[in-house]
């Protein structure tokens, strides 16, 4: 008897990165494959999560979920549902609402261009170098101070409390065998956000860079909104 030919159901498939997830792009992109076969020759990439699923005169999902590297961020496998009880702060503008020229006056660094300009964060860099001395304000949405601080309390020589503008938060600062304190970040709490600047310098002279901070810090917080 001559054997029957059945043709192969088209296959549906999905591929999720956690890049994507976590960059706030679309979970997961389908694809269609003409060849049962396909399947059996896809192969794992690094944190990329594949799900199947067959279809047939009645569709029967088959699920199959793996990940080939459990190193990285936990990321849910169903949609996280909505934060609950978080209350934001004010609105801070870009770059905390300080210019470069005001950066420059500040910070007494001439020829600091602005590297890295987004609505959540700014880089300064003297010439855009990065082995120079560098600045930067960062706005934090939905993250906790407490975590930061305690990371700074593990990698800067000392970390106190502070207050500026009637808003709380942290100093932070650390101390060169040859310059002294170089490095000094603030950080201000704002509900369930907080805002960040951090003045690194390589070389003397500089002025005290925690005075720098406080100073770029006020000024940001009497510009927001």
């Amino acid at each position: 008897m001559a054997a029957r030919t059945v043709a192969a159901a088209p296959i549906t498939f999905s591929y999720c990165r956690t890049s994507d997830i976590w960059a706030g792009q679309p979970a997961c992109r389908w694809l269609t494959s003409q060849a049962a076969a396909t399947v059996h020759g896809v192969t794992h990439s690094t944190r990329v999560t594949r799900c199947l699923a067959l279809a047939a005169a009645v569709v029967i999902p088959l699920s199959a979920c793996s990940d080939s590297e459990p190193a990285g961020p936990q990321v849910p496998e169903d949609t996280p549902a909505p934060a609950e009880n978080v209350s934001h702060g004010p609105f801070f503008p870009q770059c905390g609402g300080i210019s470069d020229q005001e950066v420059i006056k500040q910070t007494r660094v001439p020829g600091l261009i602005n590297t890295a300009k987004t609505s959540v964060g700014c880089q300064w860099l003297a010439g855009g170098s990065i082995l120079g001395p560098h600045f930067s304000f960062t706005w934090f949405r939905g993250s906790p101070i407490g975590r930061e601080r305690k990371t700074m309390e593990l990698s800067r020589t000392a970390v106190e409390d502070i207050s500026i503008e009637g808003h709380d938060g942290f100093i932070g600062y650390s101390e060169d065998p040859i310059n002294g304190v170089n490095l000094c970040e603030i950080g201000i709490q704002f509900d369930d956000d907080f805002i960040e600047w951090s003045i690194s310098y390589a070389s003397k002279p500089f002025p005290d860079p925690c005075e720098v901070a406080k100073e770029l810090t006020r000024q940001s917080i009497v510009n927001s909104e």
